[in-house]
């Protein structure tokens, strides 16, 4: 119980501290271009700014991004990390959509208390060659907001603080750009993105955010994700009703396990903060109360469900445009055939030998002893460290040992890093079917929870025994952080006999430059001849916006 008044006092000063603070963070999202083909990789940079400058780095460190329609309908979502330069990565564009307007939708979980005006949105014209279908065109009542604006900062004159020089205004194809830029503001650096494409297809994107400045009074806070990725939800007992001071416990399945426990507080909410997991990865999670048999689980979803419905403008191009969008079009067919993107892989690892809590105190093989009917009749007859008990014709496990805890606290009972609550259910697992025990003879803490040891059975295949699993258990495909994506086509194509026909040749998402000194950007051309556009965006002091744009032509 000390325990739990401790983790409810926390949660308390939590509360207070996060009343206290100004509630408004900023987002800016710029991507690499402003047309697309579908099938293709949209390049995304965010500039975020927490409640306070104070807090940079140590609030909200997810950012949640979508592509999605004017009316809200989610086509791809991704999460990337925050850190004190923001954030970048990529999302590919579904294949066989309608052309029109789409937008990405950026936020944090912290900015979900306002609902989905506070969040930023960018827009992207997205065309598909083989779909004669085009989205419905509904603009009214909407205004675009330049980037800046939406950041609230003001503009600088990227004139006066930003100087650019190329050796030469025409190139070759597969020739070597090499760009100058010189930062001139003293003490003050310059946090930049530089993209490079055919001329026009930057476009002229809409920005939009309304601002999200205090948490809506009926809405429930959602915490900021101070420490990472986040698992949150409710345990609820069988009528519905919280059930409050229920432990929740979290499995990570898969080749590296891993095993996270909590308390819930006094409405029974629970909030766990995870590792930085990579791609998709398999949850088991479970709750247990003494008082109350049978609870349940109620999972909070990671992605905002709340729809804006947003602009939708005509999709068919100027003249000017025409000819260069029919161009990218047969580009990315080409480069599609040539060089077809890849998703990346989640990186595999070999099995862990030891589990979370590290090297057990004692181990028994169980192929190492005579063959036993049961579970029950190995703990009496070869593991002296564990004691079957019966109490009122209930069984249970206690760790024996020298520390007076093991005792009072119940230990953690597991099969495969899975918490099972049922004694009865393992003692009737069949002994045939697992390998190895493992015994932590002293109390162990995980999270705010104190257990009296632990008891960890392994299978041999992985299986769990084929135990029936607690009766509140959930199995939650969690997308975790998204998997670093390769960008060969950054680099050029160095094979003279394949076709270089990138639509972008240059993507920095992350430039600053120090003040005063100078700095060197480089990249190839492609085999595409016509007129090229260099734009440079980003922030200086006080988070003032800026844009620079150097033409050049391949010839």
């Amino acid at each position: 119980m000390r325990y739990r008044a401790l983790y409810t006092l926390l949660l308390l000063g939590l509360g207070v501290l996060l009343d206290a603070q100004i509630r408004k963070e900023e987002l800016a999202v710029l991507t690499d271009r402003g047309h697309y083909i579908t099938g293709e990789t949209i390049r995304y940079r965010a500039f975020y700014r927490p409640p306070d400058a104070e807090l940079a780095g140590e609030w909200s460190r997810v950012l949640y991004v979508e592509l999605i329609q004017p009316n809200g309908t989610t086509l791809v979502q991704g999460k990337v990390r925050i850190d004190t330069l923001g954030a970048a990565g990529s999302l590919v564009i579904p294949e066989g959509l309608s052309s029109g307007t789409y937008y990405l939708k950026a936020y944090t979980r912290w900015m979900r208390n306002c609902g989905p005006e506070g969040y930023a949105y960018t827009s992207l014209r997205i065309y598909d060659p083989f779909n004669e279908e085009v989205l419905p065109v509904d603009s009214a009542d909407w205004e675009s907001k330049a980037a800046w604006q939406m950041m609230g900062r003001g503009e600088l004159d990227a004139a006066d603080v930003l100087e650019c020089s190329l050796a030469k205004e025409q190139f070759g194809t597969r020739e070597e750009v090499s760009l100058n830029l010189k930062w001139n503001m003293d003490r003050a650096p310059a946090d930049l993105t530089v993209s490079v494409s055919r001329m026009g297809l930057h476009g002229n994107q809409s920005y939009y955010r309304n601002g999200c400045e205090a948490a809506s009074g009926d809405k429930e806070e959602i915490l900021p994700e101070m420490q990472g990725l986040s698992l949150t939800g409710q345990v609820v007992k069988s009528g519905g009703s919280p059930a409050p001071y229920a432990t929740v416990y979290v499995s990570v399945l898969g080749e590296e396990k891993d095993f996270f426990c909590n308390y819930s507080d006094s409405a029974g909410r629970f909030y766990f903060s995870l590792p930085d997991y990579k791609g998709k990865r398999e949850l088991f999670v479970s709750a247990y109360h003494p008082d109350f048999p049978g609870v349940e689980l109620l999972i909070d979803r990671d992605f905002s469900q709340d729809r804006l419905n947003l602009p939708s403008y005509p999709v068919q191009p100027d003249d000017s445009l025409n000819e260069i969008i029919t161009d990218m079009s047969v580009n990315a067919q080409v480069a599609a055939q040539y060089y077809p993107t890849r998703e990346p892989v989640q990186e595999s690892h070999a099995p862990e030998e030891l589990l979370f809590y590290g090297h057990p105190a004692f181990t028994i093989k169980f192929d190492d002893f005579i063959k036993l009917p049961n579970l029950a009749e190995y703990f009496l007859e070869v593991v002296p460290q564990v004691s079957v008990k019966r109490s009122q014709g209930i069984r249970r496990l206690v760790v024996l040992g020298e520390h007076p805890d093991l005792s009072i606290y119940s230990p953690l009972l597991m099969i495969d890093g899975v918490a099972i609550f049922d004694v009865e259910a393992v003692l009737a697992v069949s002994p045939r079917l697992i390998d190895r025990l493992e015994i932590v003879n002293a109390p162990y803490i995980r999270g705010n929870v104190t257990f009296g040891g632990i008891i960890s059975l392994i299978s041999k295949n992985n299986d769990l025994g084929y135990i029936d699993l607690p009766s509140s258990g959930l199995l939650v495909d969690y997308q975790m952080l998204d998997l670093p994506r390769e960008d060969p086509e950054m680099q050029g194509i160095e094979d003279p006999r394949m076709p270089d026909v990138r639509n972008t040749l240059y993507w920095n998402p992350e430039l600053s430059p120090s003040p005063g000194t100078d700095q060197h950007i480089t990249f190839r051309t492609s085999d595409l001849k016509g007129g090229y556009e260099i734009l440079i965006r980003g922030t200086g002091p006080g988070g003032r916006y800026f844009e620079k744009r150097i033409p050049f032509r391949v010839d």
